[in-house]
């Protein structure tokens, strides 16, 4: 990728204050996706005269505002969408039971403040005005600029609405995540001109806030428009395969109103809104399936310990070869990049990231002790609800099916393809493993470690012991764990022809860093999910239940035990709803979006506090606490653990390598029912670990037991930065959080219909 350079830079001083982005054409892409260039700068005058050229613009909005494989924080990296989580352990997940570690948003001993930290850094600014690319307002320009183009244009009615469907999808999109973030922002629908004074007096330049409900009703209405506008599948799919279809901005809209009708906007639980959003997301349904969007597998997902299911990330459209399941989606590839030249090489490094050190992987992702005990039994219950015992060492027998395909643990199979690991990677020190991996078609995780001192293990980073199979140096316990993330992994066992290249080297890329997998950022699954939420809002409880029937069905669940489903659901809204939200910790775990889950649903501290910050903000709905609503336990006041399975031996040398069982495919019945195995391989490692291994639940979140999750209240609506207030004056500042101009609280209600 050539990075642009602006060919102007101005001083604004509107809120849109950002740049004439320069992004426009060269050629036309055969393959938009696939390819993804990043053109240069493009003539105003010649880009829309012709359908080709129009085309290029709208292509490069995927460029920069598709999600990526690599996550974002919020704060503008020098890349494309720094905003959308994907599951990566960024300060979304982090703020989550899915990971540890204290994000800004959770860290009890830094606060997010109007100003910078004492680094002259941002904390986080998301929704910060500069003269670059990566101010969402300049991502909003460059669709006004399609927009308002594409609709002088001397095109077709067919191919107008093409074109003009995207660029309404997109800047919805962008709008989307700046609202739920701050409430009620600045509503910018034409091309602002840069230059001061072309437009007059300048006062095109100087736009406010607007009430939230109208911030959600634009957006509402860009959906909408999209949804007309666009085919529910695209004809040439060899070539636009992954532009939005109406389903998709269907399902936005749907996603909207579901997060309108959820308690952070919807403190009284007014019911019209739940009624809108189940409309909505019933029609993204139907205009999804009329597309040929669907559950993949959904007879035989659950087969093999969910291999069906771990298969829907194994193919580039989600599909079992009739049945489409992803929705939203961004492709990668495995081009070289060539020195001097533009950058097409697009890889997902997900599989890079998650892999063990051991394999050349980027070292794995650790979930937390608390995710791993969470997933259900094998009858579809919670650990402690469920009539199957549950052994905290033995955690990883009598699961769900989805638990195995979303980690991996010590004696289980993880297959690659091509050679082994090279002996001569100096992050080994010259020391040599003592089963070699020649190929990957051989690897077994065996991740646990040895010590003399059980008390050690206490600590983040334990100061003493090793670890089997080179998992980590003996001077560096940092990052080492024994269960690792193992969700949308491109497994050899499932998959035999990956979508990486593996690359036994040192070099950049190395390992499983050039990868083509596809990216999910939207399943149908988590379309039917959002129906069922806002179904049960709504009171249609039997058509919230059959979607969730539908997802578990999928997996194995039957109508023998209710599908595995709690007793009492049926009519008790409250108990329907925390049903809903545990099947989302399950089926969409590490997907990117539990964070929104827990902030629209106010699970940090059920919602307490908002009357400190304004009277009117108290929970007059869900019983006035989220979480005493829903039966769940507040993330605030806890601390997030990883799980060490160790044994306790003074040796240097891995004192249980000759105990060590043949490893599981997940291919075996992994279950354990009265103390009878159906598979001797399965009781041979329960035994191994039963006798050899114990389990220490080690805190993630610091050394300092002192520290727990602090998620302030006032974070619900995040205040706007200094440089936003003194680049537009008119910006008021948000309740609860101190405005520059005034030198007081903010007086922007996000909750208010009323501006100040």
């Amino acid at each position: 990728m050539r990075n642009y350079k602006m060919n102007n830079k101005h001083q604004f001083i509107a809120v849109l204050a950002t740049t004439a982005i320069a992004l426009g054409l060269n050629s036309c892409s055969d393959d938009f996706l696939k390819e993804k260039k990043n053109y240069g700068n493009f003539n105003q005058t010649t880009a829309y005269s012709n359908f080709n050229g129009a085309q290029e613009r709208v292509n490069n909005l995927y460029y920069w505002m598709l999600p990526t494989a690599d996550g974002g924080d919020g704060n503008g990296t020098n890349r494309p969408n720094d905003w959308t989580p994907v599951g990566n352990p960024d300060k979304w997940s982090k703020s989550t039971e899915e990971y540890g570690g204290f994000s800004i948003f959770v860290d009890p001993e830094e606060e997010i403040t109007y100003n910078f930290n004492s680094d002259g850094k941002p904390n986080f600014d998301f929704f910060y005005v500069a003269n670059d690319v990566y101010s969402p307002w300049g991502h909003i320009r460059n669709c006004n600029d399609v927009i308002e183009n594409v609709q002088k244009a001397d095109f077709t009615d067919e191919e107008k609405n093409m074109l003009l469907g995207q660029a309404y999808f997109f800047r919805a999109y962008m709008y989307y995540h700046l609202v739920t973030i701050y409430g009620g922002v600045p509503i910018i629908d034409y091309v602002q001109d840069p230059i001061l004074g072309k437009d007059g007096d300048g006062s095109k330049l100087i736009v406010a806030r607007q009430t939230t409900r109208d911030c959600v009703n634009f957006i509402c209405q860009d959906l909408e428009r999209a949804a007309s506008m666009l085919p529910a599948r695209w004809q040439n799919e060899a070539q636009d395969f992954g532009r939005v279809t109406s389903g998709l901005a269907q399902a936005f809209l749907g996603k909207m109103k579901l997060y309108w009708a959820s308690p952070v906007f919807n403190r009284a639980d007014e019911q019209t809104r739940w009624e809108e959003a189940y409309t909505a997301n019933k029609q993204a349904l139907d205009l999804l399936r009329t597309g040929g969007f669907g559950l993949a597998y959904a007879t035989n997902g659950g087969e093999n310990n969910g291999a069906n299911w771990a298969r829907i990330w194994d193919d580039y459209i989600g599909s079992d070869g009739s049945t489409t399941e992803a929705v939203f989606i961004t492709l990668h590839n495995t081009k070289d990049n060539v020195s001097g030249q533009p950058d097409y090489g697009k890889y997902n490094r997900w599989e890079h990231s998650i892999r063990p050190r051991n394999t050349n992987g980027g070292g794995g992702y650790t979930p937390t002790a608390e995710i791993v005990d969470l997933f259900p039994m094998a009858d579809g219950l919670k650990p402690g609800e469920s009539s199957i015992p549950y052994n905290k060492v033995n955690f990883w027998l009598n699961r769900d099916p989805r638990f195995y395909r979303t980690f991996a643990f010590p004696g289980v199979q993880w297959q690659w393809s091509e050679g082994g690991v090279s002996l001569t990677d100096p992050s080994l020190n010259g020391i040599i493993p003592t089963d070699a991996y020649t190929t990957g078609r051989n690897y077994a995780l065996w991740s646990y470690m040895w010590n003399d001192n059980e008390d050690d293990l206490e600590k983040v980073t334990t100061s003493s012991g090793y670890w089997a199979e080179l998992l980590t140096q003996t001077t560096d316990k940092a990052g080492s764990h024994s269960i690792y993330v193992r969700k949308r992994t491109d497994d050899l066992h499932l998959h035999s022809t990956p979508f990486y290249e593996y690359i036994n080297s040192q070099s950049n890329p190395k390992g499983f860093m050039k990868c083509a997998a596809p990216l999910l950022s939207m399943r149908y699954a988590e379309v039917l999910l959002n129906f069922a939420e806002a179904a049960c809002g709504a009171g249609h409880y039997d058509e919230a239940i059959g979607a969730l029937q539908q997802i578990r069905a999928r997996v194995g669940y039957t109508a023998a035990n209710n599908y595995g489903l709690p007793a009492g659901i049926s009519g008790d809204r409250a108990k329907l709803f925390a049903a809903i939200l545990y099947e989302r910790q399950v089926e969409l775990a590490f997907e990117g979006n539990r964070y929104g889950d827990m902030h629209r649903w106010m699970l940090f501290d059920g919602g307490q506090g908002q009357s400190a910050i304004k009277s009117t903000w108290a929970l007059t709905g869900f019983g006035g606490n989220t979480c005493t609503y829903l039966g769940v336990k507040p993330l605030n006041g806890t601390k997030r653990h990883q799980i060490v399975m160790y044994c306790l031996d003074a040796s240097t040398t891995d004192p249980t390598e000759g105990n060590r069982p043949d490893p599981i495919s997940l291919d075996e019945d992994l279950s354990c029912i009265n103390g009878e195995y159906k598979d001797n391989k399965v009781r041979e490692l329960a035994d191994f670990y039963e006798i050899f291994l114990g389990r220490k639940d080690v805190n993630l979140d610091g050394n300092d037991e002192a520290l727990t999750i602090q998620y302030r209240p006032t974070y619900y609506f995040l205040g706007l930065r200094q440089n936003a207030m003194q680049t537009n004056p008119t910006l008021h500042q948000t309740v609860g959080w101190h405005d520059l101009g005034r030198n007081a609280d903010g007086l922007f209600d996000p909750l208010s219909d009323t501006l100040p």
